[in-house]
């Protein structure tokens, strides 16, 4: 008897499993989704424009021109 119930114990962990980190992923979504706003997008596109205009500062500065 102890040995048919190992199957059922293992459907019924691996189903549950399966259901728990389909809830786990919902929810994280709905999170996500729930405080992006189009503000926020407005502000975060706005940033990296602003990040993507300016010198990287580990390039070296342009050389004005060649020295003989």
């Amino acid at each position: 008897m102890t040995g048919e119930a190992g199957g059922w114990m293992w459907i019924l962990i691996d189903v549950g499993a399966v259901i728990l980190l389909g809830a786990a992923l919902a929810y994280g979504v709905w999170t996500w989704k729930a405080r992006r706003s189009p503000a926020m997008d407005r502000l975060r596109e706005r940033k990296t424009e602003e990040l993507h205009r300016q010198p990287d500062p580990d390039e070296p500065a342009p050389s004005a021109g060649r020295r003989r």
